[in-house]
């Protein structure tokens, strides 16, 4: 299998979730600079949280424009207020009265909040001696100079999770913009980190980018230009690629970039596309990405076997519309859309809505992250679905064809990773390669947690009755031959005219006669997607396509 790969790709974020002090604040202020950015990043649609480990009744003293936020995650995670409709919700019980007698008793300075008890990390001696004389558990985080005690299990990732959850987002789409110890969650909760020149080493080994200079003017420069413009340049963060299998001659991973891009799987009929294709999606559930599959011939149903994948059979766009609605549901959830039982325009036509009803709900929420097409070039060809209504140009199109030639130039020219199985046709070859611009590298695919189970061979050879032998006919009904097994099949499909073959194609007598003969539904599935291709031009060879069905599903001893 090769593998093509682009020279750079751009970020896009639903999401900023932003530290205050060090990070948007500077002395415990918010600038000019800083407050303009925020104004210009909600203006471009995006969702901007403020985090910090600060006591809501303090916070409220230093940041003045709190309405400028979506969302504020205050005291490190134990306090939410939405400042549209000024709901506060606290997420942790209030400190224990025993807890600040104990630190009254020692002399300990402390700030309280609606959850959290602040102090100075110079004090953590005596504050270790209060929670145990006072029998409290409290957590202990550091914040640069100062300690927080707060209740178990509360951080700042895990509020800002909640806040996420609230909008319908993804945190594959939050960016966290941070600098000191008690960040470290938020890389839990948001899938990009970034922070300024100032932040403490540990964070900057982690980030995704680290921007120059510090505190808020750095960050407003950061929002303002590469963020808001969809410039980070996360092509270089290791984390955030999928691993597709092994280069075969250093063994090294083989990855590609997780976002932002359009991706293109080829190869013959049988060539493993769909199984690449399907290996895909598993990798990109596993990181927690929101995907779609549009899957117009039923080869992805066996994603259905893990979790967080919903298959739904569509028969009209009613039901497109309830199964697409999910993402509202779940933000790292998979669904496939399996359109097999409808006719060929049928399928067009929900294809098209839902590719429409895909790229608003992008629009919206960012989901889903990954649209998966399978059968591609039967949808975007030249006089295919329209390009506004696809909205290629958004990225995260995984488009599966075994006739990339077919797909218009508008489309082709988003694609950035070229993903090739077994491929032999000579002019879909051809036309591949006048569009890679790169080197392609040579990869043994990974395994895949769900396969495509093959068939036994135990029917191969073993004869059936009278009643149910395969009558190869003429047109006239005249009866030219027999089949008694597989076996027989292969051998007398490979002698018998053109014009009988294509007079069983036409009426679907093979996939038919597979099914009720042999009761093995996924060889008929594959035989009757030969004969409907067969039917519009797209198989030249009918025989030698049966015939390699036969071999792949039963093996070459069939």
């Amino acid at each position: 299998m090769a593998l093509g790969l682009p020279n750079w790709f751009v970020m896009t974020f639903k999401v900023l979730a932003c530290d205050f002090d060090g990070t948007l604040a500077s002395e415990g202020q918010i600038g000019p600079s800083a407050l303009e950015a925020i104004e210009k990043a909600r203006q471009a649609g995006l969702k901007v949280i403020l985090v910090t480990g600060r006591t809501f009744f303090e916070l409220t003293r230093v940041c003045e424009r709190l309405d400028l936020f979506d969302a504020v995650v205050a005291e490190n995670g134990a306090v939410l207020y939405f400042p549209r409709n000024a709901m506060i919700r606290d997420q942790g019980p209030a400190p224990p009265t025993r807890l600040l007698n104990e630190l009254d008793q020692r002399g300990i300075s402390y700030q309280v909040g609606r959850a959290i008890v602040g102090t100075s990390r110079a004090d953590e001696r005596g504050v270790r001696e209060a929670l145990e004389a006072a029998g409290v558990n409290r957590e202990l985080v550091y914040n640069r100079a100062a300690l927080m005690l707060l209740p178990v299990g509360i951080e700042k990732g895990q509020g800002v999770e909640h806040v996420l959850r609230s909008f319908g987002l993804s945190f594959q789409d939050a960016l966290a913009l941070e600098d000191a110890e008690n960040d470290l969650a938020l890389f839990e909760a948001c899938a990009w980190a970034a922070c300024p020149g100032n932040a403490i080493p540990e964070l900057k080994a982690r980030a995704d980018w680290v921007f120059s200079g510090e505190n808020g003017e750095s960050v407003a420069v950061a929002i303002t230009g590469s963020i808001i413009e969809g410039r980070l340049p996360a092509r270089h963060s290791p984390r955030h690629r999928i691993a597709v299998g092994w280069v075969v001659e250093t063994s090294e991973p083989a990855t590609i970039p997780a976002r932002d891009v359009n991706v293109l799987i080829y190869g013959d009929p049988l060539s493993g596309k769909s199984w690449l294709a399907g290996a895909l999606v598993e990798r990109l559930l596993a990181a927690r990405y929101a995907i779609c599959v549009l899957d117009p011939e039923g080869d992805y149903r066996v994603l259905a076997d893990l979790p967080s994948v919903i298959w739904a059979e569509v028969c009209d766009r009613a039901a497109l519309v309830r199964a697409l609605t999910q993402f509202a549901r779940d933000a790292a959830g998979c669904l496939v859309v399996d359109l097999s039982a409808l006719p060929h325009p049928q399928k067009l036509q929900m294809i098209r809505a839902g590719l429409q009803w895909i790229r608003e709900s992008r629009r919206r929420s960012g989901l889903p992250h990954w649209v998966l097409l399978d059968e591609a070039h039967y949808s975007l060809h030249r006089d295919g679905v329209a390009d506004d209504v696809i909205g290629i140009e958004d990225k995260g199109f995984c488009l599966a064809t075994y006739r990339p030639s077919w797909l218009r130039d508008s489309v082709v020219k988003q694609l950035d990773v070229f993903i090739l199985a077994h491929a032999t046709a000579d002019d879909e070859l051809a036309f591949l390669r006048s569009r890679l611009s790169n080197g392609a590298i040579t990869f043994v695919a990974t395994p895949r947690e769900t396969t495509h189970v093959r068939h036994l061979r135990k029917y191969a050879d073993s004869r059936v009755p009278f009643g149910e032998r395969f009558l190869f006919r003429r047109p006239d009904g005249h009866v030219v031959a027999e089949a008694q097994s597989l076996h027989d099949f292969r051998r007398v499909l490979m002698t018998v005219d053109d014009h009988v073959i294509a007079h069983h194609a036409r009426l679907g007598d093979f996939s038919r006669w597979v099914l009720d003969v042999f009761s093995d539904p996924e060889l008929a599935r594959q035989l009757k997607k030969t004969e409907a291709r067969w039917r519009r031009g797209e198989v030249p060879d009918l025989r030698r396509a049966i015939d390699r069905l036969i071999t792949f599903c039963y093996g070459t001893g069939a």
